[in-house]
């Protein structure tokens, strides 16, 4: 939590008695901020002083977070500085988590919800949670230097036997859990979201990778796949779904639907949703669905000149899976055939 503290702007902050009520406005990374020195109060059991800050800002956009918060610095008598830490209880940040995890979206606001700090905090959240009940026959651990972002810790440990890493990113996951391959008998790296590009994937022995839509699906039946879809779609909040009779007709070409690009949030749903088990024809629907958009995207993103996008065909592996599962499970209502295409050496499914 402390490290999505804003360090950057509070370090530039003037302490001196004369800006005591006095506003200062401080530019970082092209975000405007205002920090008000409230007070300056000499602590004698600590032989400290501490200041009271408020913090504002609006933020802009996705990588600044928007802030209205009091922070408690203490600092030596010559300076240096102490700590630092939030004025009160339960920082804004837990009150969203709160709300975050108890489905209580009419109580996020989304101003202050969709940013990158808040983004990496409930992922990170929501990791460590699936982890533990994934693994709830190992006593696991938080490990003392693990940090949100960045650092070569684990977040959760059992000893030398299992290390459980987080990062966003299935790019990043592969490279920790190479570079901390050995350092238990066990690592195992968790990501949310996969890289749209090719990278390494080797790993040595001892080391894996998984997604947690993928933990969170074998291992919970999907217990938090709603929240999971929330921050790969960019912390959108969750509405409900059209009945299936009103899309139907777009399905079947009766009605003309306009051409809707596919989104970054739409590719990381899509990989995602073929990572988790498929045990029932709305599973069937939604996965077949996800691998229509994953085609359209390469095709897409092709036609503007990116083509190691074509390494992304992996995923019809997994649809393979699937026709091969919905054959054998021989689900009501459900058709499979192939139809001949011209000008292409395989039929089409």
């Amino acid at each position: 939590m402390r490290e999505l503290y804003p360090w950057p702007v509070l370090a530039r902050v003037e302490c001196d008695t004369q800006y005591v009520g006095r506003t200062q406005i401080i530019i970082y990374a092209g975000v405007e901020y205002k920090v008000t020195l409230k007070s300056i109060r000499w602590q004698p059991p600590h032989g400290t002083f501490k200041y009271r800050l408020l913090v504002e800002s609006e933020g802009i956009g996705w990588h600044a977070r928007s802030f209205y918060d009091e922070y408690d610095m203490c600092g030596a008598p010559d300076g240096t500085f102490v700590t630092l830490f939030h004025a009160k209880k339960e920082e804004p940040l837990e009150k969203i988590a709160k709300a975050f995890f108890e489905r209580k979206w009419e109580n996020i606001k989304s101003e202050s919800f969709r940013s990158l700090a808040v983004s990496r905090f409930l992922a990170a959240s929501i990791t460590v949670e699936v982890a533990e009940l994934a693994f709830r026959d190992v006593r696991l651990e938080h490990y003392p230097d693990s940090r949100l972002v960045g650092g070569e810790s684990p977040m959760l440990a059992s000893g030398r036997d299992l290390w459980v890493g987080h990062r966003f990113f299935s790019e990043d996951a592969y490279a920790w859990a190479r570079r901390n391959a050995g350092s238990a008998s066990r690592v195992v790296a968790l990501y949310f979201a996969d890289t749209k590009y090719q990278f390494r994937t080797d790993l040595p022995s001892g080391a894996e990778v998984q997604s947690t839509t993928q933990l969170d699906s074998t291992e919970l039946r999907g217990q938090y796949a709603d929240l999971i879809l929330s921050l790969l779609r960019g912390l959108e909040i969750p509405t409900e779904t059209p009945p299936l009779e009103q899309l139907a007709p777009i399905v079947s070409g009766h009605i003309h639907a306009p051409y809707t690009p596919v989104s970054e949030a739409d590719v990381h749903e899509a990989l995602a949703s073929l990572k988790r088990s498929c045990d029932s024809k709305a599973e069937l629907r939604y996965q077949l669905a996800a691998g229509v958009v994953l085609n359209a995207w390469i095709e897409e993103e092709r036609r503007h000149g990116f083509s190691q996008r074509k390494s992304f065909y992996a995923f019809k592996q997994q649809i393979g899976a699937l026709v091969k599962w919905a054959t054998e499970a021989n689900l009501p209502g459900v058709h499979l055939w192939v139809e001949p295409q011209p000008g292409r050496a395989t039929p089409i499914l």
